[in-house]
Formats: C-alpha cells, structure tokens, sequence
C-alpha cells in the first residue's frame, strides 16, 4: 500500500504510467475540493493498494478488513484499470483508495468492488 499526500509525493514514488495518472487524479480532487484548507491529517489522503497490501493495512486505516469495508460508491476507470472508492470517517475525513484490478485482488474484495458497481464485471 503506498499513500500520497502531495503531488510532490507521487513525483518520488515511480508509479507505473497507469497508476500514477490515477494517483494524480484522485489527488488534485482533493487539492480541488478543499483549496488552501487542504490539510491530509485533517482531511484525508489517496492510498493506492499493491500486490504488499493486507488486512492489516485495512485494520490500521478503516479499523475492518477489506472485504468488510463500507465504502462510499465505487467507480472503475477503463483508462487506468483501476477501481476508484472512498471511505468516509466523518464529513470532513475520508480515503480515497485506488484499487487495480490485478490477479492480486482479493477476490472478496473484488466482489465487494463489483457489487458496488451494480453486480457488473468488468474483466
């Protein structure tokens, strides 16, 4: 699991061309939304998993694992191969997790993606 903050950030991080564009994205509708009040300890962040991700990254962020996430809408971007979801603390902190679609998924997960998608397959 990598977790971007900045976009100074995702310049240091050697994403693929894909996941970072993802990244970006996901990150300048945060700096968007919240302008010169962005504050990502205050505000939240963009999480991309990877192949290293585990419920343990999900328990320290979500406080579930991540087939039991509650999770505020999914999208998925043909561009990038990505799902896009949020997680929502409150009305001010939340998540933005950007999930690739990759055999690594956990198919639980996937799921819990597809099902959120309206029970569509995206593969």
């Amino acid at each position: 699991m990598l977790t971007f903050r900045s976009i100074t950030e995702v310049d240091q991080a050697h994403l693929t061309p894909k996941h970072r564009r993802a990244v970006i994205r996901a990150l300048r509708n945060l700096l968007d939304a919240y302008g010169d009040d962005y504050d990502p300890d205050d505000c939240g962040f963009v999480v991309l998993l990877n192949e290293q991700t585990t419920d343990a990254d999900a328990l320290e962020l979500m406080g579930r694992p991540w087939a039991e996430a509650r999770l505020e809408g999914v999208m998925f971007d043909t561009e990038t191969g990505c799902y896009l979801t949020c997680w929502l603390a409150n009305n001010q902190y939340g998540l933005t997790f950007i999930v690739p679609d990759e055999e690594w998924l956990d198919p639980t997960f996937r799921a819990l993606l597809l099902d959120e998608l309206g029970g569509g397959n995206v593969r």
